[in-house]
Order: structure tokens, then C-alpha cells, then sequence
């Protein structure tokens, strides 16, 4: 597929550059963005300081948590001057400041300067209250999933999406559809390639950047005058239509009632958060993953030294305050199932392996194979994987999942966490019958059981595929009458760790009450529970209760299944 490009003027005349860098800080609108050589993502410059007597530069930007690494290869910067589009390259990174906010990436001076028209290139961003749906079809069998549109040149757009859709989606690849409607009811299909990926700004989202294929002169006019009408649309938002001469757009006249707003708010709901310390902190390793899940499937270095920091957040959190911290694994909706999955599995081992001394005093790299265990399955998605399917499993390819993801994680620094990787990512993605009889270690064998419960108590739980959730005390009395003798041992040191009633699970209550369990006692048994909901009266409650409390409730009857009443522990 041919993908349009502007005619581009290249200079290298370092007085010119020079002068269009100066140029840009006269400017009060540049549009300026600084782009990854390695990975092609764009990030908006907040501001930046011509330095050293124009020798370098130094660009304010967000780019949380991004590692140093990223930018080693040199980065390209994009502004747009008057009737120009403007790309500089032959830019070297001399330094990128993370520890501060905004981060600051020093760079030098740029070699070349490359000049085109700016109606071919300029990338137009909606500004606040300006919306426009994007129906994203990247496979002809399957169903548009809704995105949003966040900009748009002739040659692409970009877009903010689900991240568990946006995270499946490849560089190159071409998709099947590409919708953009405007709530007026004006509407278009565009050809269109990936060109990048990365995680937006909003939480448990991806922004994917598009260019359209060559196209014919009518589709091309009508992108046209989209831009037009954007344009028109921004001034007037801005207040230039005091003047009369400037009218609002017709694109955007629909109001709250049009389709594309309807769909649009559905897609844009956020649901309730927990937003306590430990959450946040729980989040940014979600952050973390999600980055982790983008690599891999674009074939990009992985964050190992981010991931190891966040199984250190994991361990510091459990440290601090058990009961909390597994409150708080349960409270991360807005990350996609397998994100969600993959820290539950990581926090709960972490808990575990603390009954066993030599796994104990390896909790560090157990902990880090758990959080990517599954994330091997985003290399493997594509046409074949069921849609429906929260953790991406895919029956067609049961033993290559955690392959590519063992050889992108690279070398074991450790036998540690070579041990760890074993016995969390190959076995837990590896069938049963095709395991060696016997294992590396007495270790590995401990951890590779240990893991199995975790992992197959959180699926149970979650329900997957076909299978319904199912609560705590059945997922006990299933595992436990399935498994060997040794697997036994490991369902109940988790069953003794957690109780019947574990910590985030749903009660019934004998008077009707359903509440969240927040702490046990040292009997194992419920010694503080958030009322959320009065079954009989369809009454919605948020009551914090401590076991001397309990008799305004009633008395702990059986487990309740969140999915079937709709309550969630936030």
C-alpha cells in the first residue's frame, strides 16, 4: 500500500537552520513535537530554550516514565510556521532529564531543515469540546471498535483507543477500515497503515497515529475540507467570531444527541476509581505493563529496568500494609483484563512465597516473571484470537505465547530470575503434557506449583472464555479435588493466607446486605467490609463496618459473584 508523503525542500545551510529555529520562538503557535527516531512516536513540547549560542537545545515535554534509552538513536522535531510545515533531523540527544517535571531532553543543534506545504503535512489537533468518532475495523470479519479522533493532516490522523485494542495493533500494518464521522453526520471511510503506537495521556488508553494510502482526488478534497473546516471551527472556539466574519463549523453542529456523541461518551466513560496512594501507585505499574505490552508487539526494546522498579513497588506496598494492598489489586478497571490479571497474579505470588524461605529471598525476580507472565499473549493476537477473549489467549497456539517474550526480556542476569522465568512465564504458558518430568530445582518446582494456584485462582475468578466466574470457596474446593498432592499443599497455605472470604472478594449477608471484604482477623475470618449494596431494597451504600459492627448486617451467609449484582470494590 502506498502511503502519501509531502514534497519535502531540504536545507543544510546551518545559518538557515538557525534561523528557522529562531524563528519558532518568535512564533506563538508552532505546533511543535519532538519524534523518537527509534519508535516513531510524537510527544508535545511544552516549551524549549535555544542554548550555548544556538549549539543546543533544550525541549520541555511530557513523557512519563519513558527510559532513557528510548531517544539514543536521535530524535526529529516537527513545527509548523505560517504557510509552512517544518521537520528538522540529524538532531543527536546529549542528555534526557526524567526527574523533573516537565521532563527535559537536551539535544543538539539540528544538521538539515526539511520544508513543505503546510496544507500537505500540518497535523490540525481538536481543541476542547470539538469531537469526532473514529470506528477503527482492523479486521474484515470483525466489528469496528470506537475510538476517538484526537488530529488530522491529509496524509493521516491520530487517534485515542482502548488500550487493549490499540496495544494488538502493529507499525505497518494495514487495517481493514478506518471510519471518521463528525457529529453533524458527515462521515468517511479512509485506507489507512499503523504508523506507531504509544500510550496516551488518558489512563488505560493508546494513541495510535495513522497515514491514509494514496486515495483518489475526491477522498483527498474531502480530507481537504475537513482541515478547513477544523481550522474554521478552532478560530471561532478562540473567539475570533466576534468579528461575524468567522462562522462555526458544520462539522460539529449535532450537540449532545448526535450519534457521534452518544458513542463517543459511551466510549469515553471512565468507570468510579479507587484514587487512594496505594492505587496510584498501582496504576503507574499498570503504566508500566501497558508500555511492556506496546513494546513487545512493535518489536521494541523492553523496559526490564522499569519492571524490575515496579516489582519493587509491588513488594514495598505489601510491606507497608498487606491488607491494603490487596484491597487495592482489585481496583484497577480502566486497565485492560490482562493488566489487570497479570498484577493480581504478581502480588498475590509475591504474598505467597513469603511462607517458603528459598523462594522468599527471591521474591524480587519472581515477582517481576509474574507481572509480564501473560504478556507474551499480545505477540501471538491477531484474526484468530477471539475478540471477547480478556486475557488474548489463543487455543491455536497454546505453546508459543511466552516464547518471543522470554527472548525479548534477553538474558536471565541472574539464576534467580533465570529460575523465576521458568517456572512463572514457560510453565504457566506451557501445557502440561509437553513438561519436562523433571524441573531445573527443588526452587523451581516450589515456584512453578506456587505460581499454578496463583494463576488459576485469578482466571477462576475472572471467568474466561466460556467459563463463569466463580466464587472464592468454589474455586477452592474445584483446585484443591483437582490437583496432585503437591499442588494441594500450595491451595491450602493459600486458602490459610487468605481465608474463605479472601480480601477484595463480595459477601452476602443474612439481612440482604452484599459488602466488600477490606481486612481479616487473625481467625482468617471477615474483620472489616465496605456495605455497598441493600439487595432488597436496591439500595446503592458506601458504610465502612468493623466486626463489632457486624450485627447491623447481619451474619456472613455465603460469597456473592460481583458480576451478577454489578458492584465493583471502588
Amino acid at each position: 500500500m502506498n502511503v502519501t508523503q509531502p514534497p519535502r525542500i531540504e536545507i543544510d545551510d546551518e545559518d538557515r537552520v538557525a534561523a528557522a529555529l529562531a524563528s519558532l520562538q518568535q512564533a506563538r503557535r508552532s505546533d511543535l513535537r519532538v519524534e523518537c527516531v527509534l519508535t516513531g512516536e510524537r510527544f508535545d513540547i511544552e516549551d524549549f530554550a535555544i542554548e550555548d549560542g544556538g549549539e543546543r537545545l533544550t525541549l520541555s515535554l511530557t513523557a512519563e516514565g519513558l527510559p532513557r534509552e528510548r531517544f539514543d538513536a536521535g530524535v526529529r522535531l516537527h513545527a509548523s510556521l505560517g504557510v509552512e510545515a517544518l521537520l528538522f533531523s540529524g538532531i543527536a540527544v546529549q542528555a534526557f532529564r526524567i526527574e523533573q517535571e516537565p521532563a527535559a531532553l537536551v539535544i543538539a543543534k539540528p544538521a538539515r531543515v526539511h520544508v513543505s506545504n503546510k496544507r500537505e503535512s500540518t497535523r490540525i489537533r481538536l481543541v476542547r469540546g470539538m469531537r469526532a468518532l473514529v470506528q477503527l475495523q482492523v479486521y474484515e470479519d470483525r466489528n469496528p471498535v470506537d475510538a476517538r479522533l484526537m488530529d488530522l493532516s491529509l496524509g493521516g490522523c491520530g487517534i485515542e483507543i482502548e488500550l487493549r485494542a490499540g496495544m494488538l495493533l502493529r507499525a505497518g500494518q494495514d487495517v481493514f477500515a478506518l471510519f471518521i464521522e463528525f457529529p453533524n453526520g458527515t462521515r468517511a471511510s479512509l485506507p489507512a497503515t499503523v504508523r506507531h503506537v504509544q500510550l496516551a495521556e488518558r489512563n488505560g488508553h493508546a494513541y495510535v497515529g495513522f497515514a491514509f494510502a494514496r486515495r483518489d482526488d475526491a477522498r483527498r478534497n474531502g480530507v481537504v475540507q475537513w482541515l478547513r473546516e477544523m481550522e474554521r471551527e478552532i478560530a471561532f472556539r478562540a473567539g475570533h467570531g466576534s468579528n461575524h466574519l468567522i462562522q462555526p463549523s458544520r462539522l460539529f453542529l449535532g450537540g449532545t444527541e448526535s450519534r457521534v456523541s452518544i458513542r463517543l461518551d459511551r466510549q469515553e466513560h471512565q468507570p468510579p476509581t479507587n484514587n487512594t496512594p496505594m492505587v496510584a501507585s498501582l496504576r503507574r505499574v499498570a503504566h508500566v505493563l501497558g508500555d511492556t505490552a506496546i513494546a513487545l508487539r512493535q518489536e521494541r526494546a523492553l523496559p526490564v529496568e522499569r519492571l524490575y522498579e515496579s516489582a519493587d513497588t509491588l513488594g514495598r506496598l505489601l510491606d507497608e500494609n498487606r491488607a491494603e494492598f490487596l484491597y487495592a489489586l482489585c481496583c484497577l478497571p480502566e486497565q485492560p483484563p490482562v493488566i489487570q490479571h497479570c498484577i493480581a497474579v504478581a502480588g498475590r505470588l509475591a504474598d505467597l512465597v513469603q511462607s517458603e524461605d528459598i523462594l522468599a529471598s527471591n521474591r524480587r525476580d519472581i515477582t517481576v516473571a509474574a507481572l509480564v507472565h501473560d504478556l507474551g499473549n499480545v505477540l501471538e493476537a491477531g484474526p484468530h484470537t477471539a475478540s471477547t477473549d480478556p486475557l488474548i489467549t489463543d487455543p491455536a497456539h497454546p505453546t508459543n505465547s511466552h516464547t518471543g517474550l522470554l527472548a525479548a526480556l534477553g538474558p536471565a542476569a541472574s539464576w534467580a530470575a533465570g529460575g523465576a522465568r521458568r517456572a512463572v512465564i514457560e510453565r504457566l504458558n506451557t501445557p502440561a503434557d509437553a513438561l519436562p518430568e523433571a524441573p531445573a530445582s527443588v526452587a523451581v518446582d516450589l515456584l512453578t506449583r506456587a505460581a499454578y494456584v496463583v494463576d488459576m485462582i485469578d482466571v477462576m475468578s475472572r471467568g474466561v472464555g466460556d467459563r463463569e466466574p466463580k466464587a472464592p470457596l468454589q474455586i477452592f474446593r474445584e483446585l484443591y479435588h483437582a490437583s496432585g498432592e503437591d499442588d494441594r499443599r500450595w491451595v491450602e497455605r493459600y486458602m490459610k493466607r487468605h481465608g474463605l472470604y479472601p480480601i477484595g472478594s463480595l459477601v452476602h449477608f443474612s439481612s440482604g446486605f452484599l459488602a466488600w471484604v477490606l481486612r481479616l482477623g487473625d481467625d482468617g475470618q471477615p474483620s472489616r467490609i465496605r456495605v455497598v449494596r441493600d439487595v432488597g431494597g436496591q439500595r446503592r451504600l458506601n458504610q465502612i463496618l468493623d466486626r463489632a459492627d457486624f450485627g447491623q448486617v447481619g451474619t456472613i451467609e455465603r460469597p456473592g459473584l460481583p458480576q451478577r449484582f454489578g458492584v465493583t470494590p471502588y
